[in-house]
């Protein structure tokens, strides 16, 4: 079966499901996008903005902006690649503003993850940032200041870690840096 139709049922059943029917949860499905290709490259997000749920497209506000930049840097663009996200409904707090998914939230997404990337079969996932990252290691003790531009072998996959493209990071000359440096490694691997 295509990639296309498999990644459609596995959308379906993550809207269906009762989980991500609640008052803290945007109630926009934000899919995955970009390329199918085998083989190819995963970047991985926490969950959807209001940018990105107003558009129903991953990474598609500031964050995006940097994402896609970095990616310039290194000679691709989106659409040489596949962006997702571990929660794919914007979590809300009270007031309504973005909030990061909860551990429990990041739980329940995982094994829909995970089928996505077998689906996907790339040939290295990129975690941006710490929820992500957590979810994919596995671990609550992860720290991206260690883990930063380091790659590992999780769930069958290459997996590589880099802070997440926000304007917070990317006005933070260090982790500016480490972004930098973390994209010329996968720019590297991906030249081998």
């Amino acid at each position: 079966m295509p990639k296309t139709d498999l990644l459609r049922k596995l959308y379906a059943r993550v809207c269906d499901d009762p989980f991500w029917k609640r008052p803290d949860m945007g109630a926009v499905f934000v899919p995955g996008l970009g390329s199918l290709e085998d083989q190819g490259l995963v970047l991985l997000g926490e969950a959807p903005g209001a940018d990105e749920e107003r558009v129903r497209q991953p990474f598609v506000g500031a964050a995006g902006r940097n994402l896609t930049q970095l990616l310039h840097e290194i000679g691709l663009t989106r659409e040489d690649v596949y962006i997702t996200n571990l929660v794919k409904f914007r979590p809300v707090n009270r007031r309504g503003a973005n909030r990061s998914p909860r551990i429990g939230e990041q739980q329940h997404a995982v094994p829909f993850l995970m089928e996505e990337l077998r689906i996907l079969g790339p040939r290295l996932v990129v975690c941006l940032g710490l929820p992500a990252s957590r979810a994919i290691l596995g671990g609550s003790g992860v720290k991206m200041n260690e883990v930063n531009g380091k790659s590992f072998h999780r769930h069958h996959f290459l997996t590589m870690v880099t802070y997440h493209p926000s304007p917070l990071n990317t006005c933070n000359p260090a982790r500016r840096e480490a972004l930098h440096s973390a994209f010329s490694r996968i720019r590297d691997f991906l030249e081998r």
